[in-house]
C-alpha cells in the first residue's frame, strides 16, 4: 500500500473514530435526559415508567424473589425484566458495553469528570494497593442485594441507592426521607466523580459487578498489537476505569472492570496497535461496536414495547376515570405498567364508585403525598386516616403514600381506595 493510501485510510479511521465517541456521548446523554424526564414525569403524577422499571437490576432481584417465596418483587415490572434479558445478552456478547454506552447513571458520573477535569487540573489518585481492595466492594454489594431478595422478597437495597434517589429528584420530600440515604450516595458520588472517574461504577455497582462477571464468558476484548504500540501510554490515561490498557497481559484486557466504552481505542494515535474484537483476526471498528451495542439493546425492547409488554413514553393520564387500566398502570406498581404487569398479565378492570372527600377522588392523591399532607389534604385527623388505611399508630407520618402502600403488601390504587370506602 501507497503512502498515500495509508494517509488516506488512516485519516478515514480517525473520522469513524470520532464519529464513534460522538455517537457514544449522545447515546449516554440520550438515555440519561430519558431516565430523568421519564421518572421526573411519573413522580409528578403521568403514566410512565418509575425508576424502577427502568433499572435492569431489579429483574435479577425479582427473579430470585421468585424463586425464594413465590412471588415477584413490588415495584417491578415485565419491562423490567425484558431489560435485564437485554443486558445479560448483551453482556454475554460485548461484556460491559452496556456500563460504556449506555448507562444513564455511568453516563452522568462521566460527564461530572468531564467537567471536573475542566475545573481542576490534577486527578485524583487512588493508591494501587487500596483500589485493588475497593473494587472488591461492589461484588460485597452485589452478594448482599441478591441475599436480601432472596430472604426477603423485598427490593432491599432501594433506600440505599444513589440510581433510584436520582429517579426521585422531582419529590424533595422523598429525597429527603425515604431515599436519604441514596441521596446522599448520590451525592458522594456526583462530587467524587469531579475529581476521580466514574467512582461508583468502580467501587459499589453490584449491576457493573453482575455484568463484569457475565461478560468474561465473552470472547470479546480490547487487544493491542506489541509491533505496533509505541507506549505513549495515552490509552491507559484516557480509560474511566484507570485500567492499565498499555501493559496488559498477553495484549488482552481482560479485567472485568473494562466497561468496553472504546475511548482507549479511538484515543489511540497510531492506526492498528489497538483494537477491539472476538479474536486477533475478527476485529471489529468502534463505530461497529457501538452500533452493535445499541441495535442488541434496543430492538427487544423495541419488540416489547410493541406487542404491549413495555411503556416507554409516559402519557397524562387526567381526565381518565379512576379504575381504569392506564391510571392503575401509574398507581398499581410505581413501575408505570401497573400491579396487573408485576404479576405478569392485564386483565380489564371495572370502574369502581367512590365518594370524593373534601373534593378529592382517589386520583388525585399522587404516591408521592406524604400520609400527613393527605390528612390534611381530605380534612382528616391523623387517628382516622391510619385507621382507614389499617396503619400501626407508631407509623412515620412522613412516610409517602406509594411507600406505605408497598409496606402493607398492596399497590397503592387499592391503598388509597381504602380512604374512600
Amino acid at each position: 500500500m501507497s503512502a498515500t493510501l495509508q494517509t488516506a485510510s488512516g485519516r478515514r479511521s480517525k473520522r469513524l473514530a470520532l464519529v464513534s465517541r460522538i455517537i457514544r456521548w449522545v447515546t449516554l446523554g440520550s438515555f440519561l435526559a430519558f431516565v430523568l424526564s421519564a421518572t421526573a414525569l411519573h413522580t409528578l403524577g403521568y403514566v410512565g415508567p418509575s425508576i424502577h422499571a427502568i433499572c435492569p437490576y431489579g429483574g435479577l432481584e425479582s427473579m430470585l424473589s421468585l424463586i425464594a417465596v413465590g412471588t415477584f418483587l413490588k415495584r417491578i415490572v415485565i419491562g423490567t425484566f425484558v431489560l435485564f434479558g437485554t443486558t445479560v445478552v448483551l453482556a454475554l456478547v460485548l461484556r460491559r458495553s452496556f456500563c460504556g454506552q449506555i448507562c444513564a447513571f455511568g453516563g452522568l458520573q462521566e460527564f461530572f469528570g468531564k467537567l471536573g477535569a475542566k475545573l481542576f487540573k490534577k486527578r485524583l489518585v487512588m493508591p494501587k494497593k487500596l483500589d485493588a481492595v475497593l473494587r472488591y466492594l461492589k461484588y460485597v454489594v452485589l452478594a448482599v442485594t441478591v441475599a436480601m431478595a432472596w430472604i426477603t422478597g423485598e427490593l432491599w437495597i432501594t433506600p440505599y441507592d444513589p440510581f433510584n434517589a436520582l429517579g426521585h429528584l422531582a419529590d424533595f420530600n422523598a429525597l429527603t426521607t425515604s431515599y436519604l440515604i441514596g441521596f446522599i450516595v448520590l451525592i458522594i458520588t456526583l462530587l467524587g466523580s469531579l475529581v476521580y472517574d466514574r467512582f461508583f461504577c468502580k467501587y459499589l455497582c453490584p449491576a457493573g459487578a453482575m455484568y463484569g462477571l457475565i461478560g468474561q464468558a465473552s470472547p470479546y476484548t480490547v487487544r493491542i498489537e506489541e509491533s505496533a504500540c509505541i507506549h505513549c501510554g495515552k490509552c491507559s490515561r484516557v480509560c474511566p476505569m484507570n485500567i492499565d490498557v498499555m501493559n496488559a497481559k498477553n495484549g488482552r484486557v481482560t479485567s472485568p472492570e473494562c466497561i468496553n466504552c472504546n475511548e482507549c481505542v479511538t484515543a489511540c494515535p497510531v492506526q492498528g496497535a489497538i483494537h477491539t474484537g472476538f479474536s486477533k483476526k475478527a476485529r471489529i471498528h468502534p463505530l461497529v461496536a457501538t452500533l452493535l451495542a445499541l441495535t442488541l439493546f434496543l430492538a427487544p425492547i423495541g419488540i416489547a414495547a410493541a406487542t404491549g409488554n413495555m411503556q416507554l413514553l409516559p402519557n397524562k393520564y387526567e381526565g381518565l376515570t379512576w379504575g381504569t387500566l392506564a391510571e392503575g398502570a401509574e398507581n398499581g406498581g410505581e413501575g408505570g405498567e401497573g400491579r396487573e404487569a408485576e404479576e405478569g398479565f392485564v386483565e380489564e378492570e371495572e370502574e369502581e364508585d367512590y365518594t370524593a372527600i373534601n373534593g378529592y377522588a382517589p386520583s388525585d392523591l399522587r404516591g408521592s403525598y406524604t400520609l400527613s399532607q393527605t390528612a390534611d389534604l381530605l380534612g382528616m385527623s391523623m387517628d382516622e386516616l391510619y385507621s382507614r388505611l389499617g396503619l400501626p399508630g407508631d407509623y412515620p407520618s412522613s412516610t409517602t403514600l406509594r411507600d406505605a402502600a408497598a409496606d402493607m403488601g398492596l399497590g397503592l390504587s387499592d391503598f388509597k381506595h381504602q380512604l374512600f370506602d
